[in-house]
């Protein structure tokens, strides 16, 4: 595990425990730093989910990309209504 990710369940872990117990007892400053860990957690788990969703290596290009046969004409049999 990585420290990121040490560092989001510690921020979940001690922010739901201090928000939980700081409502009981009445005490609202403690209970906003327990939202704010809970928060804090959130951000780190959709960075982490951002970062997981991009792509490790470089997208080549196509050598023969659609766009330069756009001006070509279908084959036989492939226009619209024809057996695929």
């Amino acid at each position: 595990m990585t420290a990121r990710t040490v560092a989001a369940i510690a921020c979940l872990v001690v922010g739901v425990g201090l928000a939980a117990w700081s409502l009981a007892n009445g005490q609202l400053l403690l209970a906003v730093v327990g939202f704010a860990l809970i928060f804090t957690f959130l951000y780190l788990v959709i960075e982490a989910a951002n970062k997981a969703g991009k792509p490790k290596h470089e997208i080549k290009r196509a050598a023969n990309s659609a766009w330069s046969m756009k001006d070509e004409a279908s084959p036989p049999g492939k226009e619209n209504g024809g057996q695929r």
